[in-house]
């Protein structure tokens, strides 16, 4: 649907050029004329209306063939101009870029920058609609490029909203938002079709980034400029899932159900049955006694008889949530479904989320089996995600390196006379100011040194009350129930076995949390007896390339903070989640190790992470070895922990 509103932005746009483009130089042809040569009939037959793409394509090539001065024949812009648009008809959008790179060779040998602009912003919609999104996103700046000297602030604005909302497609939601702003400073007040997609767009990156008050804001915005009905609904729609996201259910609804009584999705089966589905789910959601499976089915009956292969990807999803507790048989047949149907789209995202259905569904070999399939494919989508950014990085890189290159060749031989005053007098600075900058940082050191000690100072006298606290309130508390239950009761000998049992296992876990931790080659030992020692009756601690990684290899000083780290996310998982099955995989490149942890259980609001000593203490250590952490995690979705640093 997303990209289905940028393509009817990008058609409304092109045609009107076409058309005035195409008007003007048909009245080049002189008034004089009574009868029409055989390239005038083909011309005309190539813009009508009556006759199908292929016969006016046709008709174009004929044209073409017949024009004896190619070089100097206005005609053949013209008819180029439509062949672009033929190919873009027929789907044939390769040969569509193709015509429009032609195009654009032949106006910059006329040096025409008006023609050169449009051609390149009209080559950026055809990458676009070909899944090119890096290669439209360079159209859409050349073109910028070229309005910005012609001064032609509407059409830069509107390469600028382009650039935006493929750089939140790739992920890049900062630079996204960057030229989003900066497009509206530009665009014309009462252009409200590009304002509303802009303000679209930046919704999107906030939700992507889990921001839903912000995307909340932008969403209202964009419904508030739309002159679009049907865009005006898919932007309501996903409003209304935002306030899902945050459990404000009342206000979701509201919105779902005032675009059924609108009536202006009437006409479009697809999208009324994707609010139909989400309203039934959402009002699910709010109350889990209420029953909406009727409405589910009738989605979904409509969904197959309309082909619509997403809507029942969604479809499945929702019905393995609805049916998870009152008929697990049920949901694990729609969970199966989802994962074959997110298979068969090629969207590693849903097989995911599929994936984590059928890991609570399954029985507990099946169940390790597509854990073992999710921890893979998450990896290979996180590594995939980063590809596909740093590839964009580069593309922008490139493009100013080449104005770069180019600046370069103008530069004289008196720049390099000036480099070598500057060096001279860069010599004298240096030698005066080295022995300032030795005494600094010699200054900044032993500032460090004392302030690590202060740190660990503080760190133990924080562990050694955490551990009293814990012998008082778990240990001794419970030992006195035992005494009192031998001495005051007649509690078989099993119970009291199994209390002191309970006891034992809370020194055990003490004795593991503040244990000396062994460094060195005997570290990659060590830190698995302490994941594994959280294996449970009702936990399961998967470990996955952990012999492969060379961790031993690790800094001394970074692999206790790494063990910390460890330690204190197993904990947290102990004390938080509910979690059935625990999965942390390490990989390594050159000189940067990886880390994922990753566990199905109950998962958090965004905002409750906030709060948490023990995930704020992660964020500590990983800072103090110049690593990076980053969690994700919403309400029953589980949660994920990625952590990197160097060697």
């Amino acid at each position: 649907m997303k990209n289905l509103k940028f393509t009817f932005l990008f058609f409304v746009v092109f045609s009107c050029f076409l058309i005035a483009s195409c008007t003007s130089k048909e009245e080049v042809k002189s008034s004089n004329t009574t009868a029409l040569d055989s390239i005038s009939l083909f011309m005309k037959d190539m813009k009508n209306n009556d006759l199908d793409f292929n016969t006016r394509l046709n008709r174009a090539n004929r044209a073409l063939q017949k024009i004896e001065n190619k070089r100097s024949d206005t005609r053949i812009e013209q008819i180029l101009a439509y062949k672009i648009y033929l190919f873009g008809n027929l789907k044939q959008l390769d040969s569509a870029v193709s015509i429009n790179k032609a195009l654009i060779q032949i106006n910059i040998e006329k040096n025409d920058s008006v023609a050169i602009a449009n051609n390149y912003y009209q080559l950026a919609y055809y990458y676009f609609q070909n899944d090119k999104k890096d290669s439209a996103f360079i159209a859409n700046k050349l073109s910028k490029e070229i309005y910005i000297k012609l001064g032609d602030s509407s059409k830069i604005g509107e390469n600028l909203a382009q650039m935006a909302i493929i750089q939140s497609g790739l992920g890049d939601f900062i630079g996204s938002d960057n030229n989003a702003i900066q497009a509206l400073k530009y665009l014309d007040k009462d252009n409200l079709v590009y304002i509303s997609a802009i303000y679209n767009s930046i919704a999107i990156s906030a939700k992507k980034r889990k921001d839903y008050k912000e995307a909340i804001y932008w969403y209202n915005k964009a419904i508030e400029t739309s002159t679009i009905n049907s865009f005006k609904a898919v932007k309501s729609g996903n409003l209304a899932v935002v306030y899902r996201y945050l459990q404000e259910y009342d206000k979701s609804i509201a919105i779902f159900e005032e675009l059924i009584k609108g009536g202006s999705l009437d006409n479009d089966i697809k999208a009324k049955s994707r609010v139909l589905d989400n309203l039934a789910y959402t009002k699910w959601l709010a109350n889990e006694n209420e029953n909406v499976s009727d409405d589910l089915l009738a989605v979904l009956n409509t969904r197959r008889e309309e082909n619509d292969l997403w809507g029942l990807n969604a479809s499945y999803a929702h019905l393995a949530d609805y049916y998870k507790n009152k008929n697990p048989d049920i949901a694990l047949k729609y969970a199966r479904k989802m994962y074959k149907q997110a298979k068969l789209l090629n969207s590693a995202e849903d097989q995911l989320e599929a994936m984590q259905k059928l890991i609570e569904l399954e029985t507990s070999v099946k169940a390790k089996e597509y854990y073992h399939t999710y921890i893979k494919l998450s990896d290979s989508l996180m590594d995939a995600e980063r590809n596909k950014l740093n590839k964009f990085e580069k593309l922008k890189y490139d493009s100013e390196k080449n104005r770069e290159d180019n600046l370069q060749l103008k530069i004289t031989n008196s720049k390099k006379e000036l480099q070598l005053e500057k060096e001279k007098t860069r010599n004298i600075i240096g030698a005066a100011s080295s022995g300032t900058v030795v005494l600094g940082l010699l200054g900044f050191l032993y500032y460090r040194k004392q302030k690590h000690r202060q740190e660990k100072r503080a760190e133990v006298y924080k562990t050694e009350t955490r551990i009293a606290k814990k012998l008082h309130d778990e240990v001794a508390n419970n030992m006195v129930n035992i005494m009192n239950k031998v001495q005051y009761t007649e509690d078989p000998k099993e119970q009291l076995l199994d209390d002191l049992e309970k006891v034992y296992l809370l020194t055990r876990d003490i004795s593991h949390q503040n244990n000396s931790i062994e460094t060195g080659v005997h570290f990659k030992k060590s830190l698995k007896n302490l994941l594994t020692s959280f294996n449970t009756t009702t936990t399961t601690i998967i470990l996955k390339n952990s012999s492969e990684v060379t961790l031993e290899e690790i800094a001394k000083d970074k692999q206790i903070e790494i063990y910390r780290i460890m330690q204190e996310l197993m904990v947290n998982m102990q004390k938080h989640s509910k979690a059935t099955l625990v999965a942390i995989s390490f990989k390594r490149t050159a000189d940067e190790y990886f880390i994922n942890y990753s566990d199905n259980g109950k998962g958090a609001d965004q905002s409750e992470l906030k709060v948490r000593n023990g995930l704020k203490n992660v964020e500590t250590r990983i800072k103090s070895i110049n690593g990076l952490i980053t969690f994700e995690t919403s309400l029953n979705k589980g949660f994920k922990a990625f952590i990197s640093f160097k060697k």
